[in-house]
């Protein structure tokens, strides 16, 4: 009898214990997701300091859009992860558990959507100063062996 109520009041303690750590885990999460915002508003003005053409603008928004969708739903994912807390309903529970899957795998849709666009972007990218060298060098070449062909044949 004495080993039940040693069992159940450990098993309270550790439920207790997983909640308490939900519940800061959550508040984690949640000021993550804000510092993430302001991270992005930050990346973004220091974007636009730079001249930049139209296409690179629209780029630079889109961009700055999807990623603070982002570390809105992490923002909310921590409300989330801190509302298991106040959880008893078994199906309330389960309900919440799969919400912050289906924001998880949001989350993994978007980063992947991000991953692949900032990729073509930056295969995208030339880089103008260096491009115009090239070409001006690969003309004098040219030049200089058509010269010489003239000046053998």
């Amino acid at each position: 009898m004495l080993g039940n109520i040693f069992a159940a009041t450990l098993f309270i303690s550790q439920v207790s214990t997983a909640q308490s750590l939900s519940l800061w885990i959550g508040i984690a999460i949640f000021i993550g997701g804000i510092l993430l915002m302001f991270s992005h508003r930050r990346s973004l003005d220091e974007a636009f300091e730079q001249p930049i053409s139209g296409q690179k603008v629209t780029f630079e928004t889109r961009k700055y859009r999807r990623r603070v969708v982002v570390a809105g739903m992490i923002t909310s994912l921590g409300i989330m992860i801190s509302a298991i807390y106040w959880v008893e309903e078994p199906r309330a529970f389960a309900s919440l558990i799969l919400i912050i899957l289906g924001t998880l795998t949001a989350i993994l849709g978007f980063a992947i959507i991000d991953m692949y666009s900032v990729g073509l972007q930056a295969l995208a990218r030339t880089d103008e100063p260096d491009r115009k060298k090239l070409i001006d060098e690969y003309l004098k070449k040219r030049q200089q062996a058509n010269t010489q062909k003239d000046d053998q044949g």
